[in-house]
């Protein structure tokens, strides 16, 4: 396999490294990868990193996003079709 296979194959696999789920000869294909490639390498830094930050979020509550046309839709609807809009 050359470079550009496992380059494929490590972007597909970087949370699965990270997260653990690789057995070691496949841990031990994107390591070898990682080290001669910095855009895996940086890949792992930001997998590892985002990883952390979602297991920090447990506990915390729900963060509601902002209004969308979605949240505008369903109460009209429930009182019949929404009423033409001008633009």
């Amino acid at each position: 396999m050359g470079f550009a296979d496992d380059h494929q194959w490590s972007q597909r696999h970087l949370s699965h490294y990270v997260e653990g789920d690789l057995s070691p000869r496949a841990r031990s294909r994107l390591d070898r990868h990682a080290r001669d490639c910095p855009e895996c390498g940086r890949g792992l830094l930001a997998m590892r990193a985002l990883v952390q930050l979602i297991r920090g979020l447990d506990g915390l509550a729900p963060v509601r996003g902002p209004g969308t046309i979605f949240d505008r839709i369903r109460p009209a609807g429930a009182s019949g079709p929404p009423a033409p809009q001008t633009v």
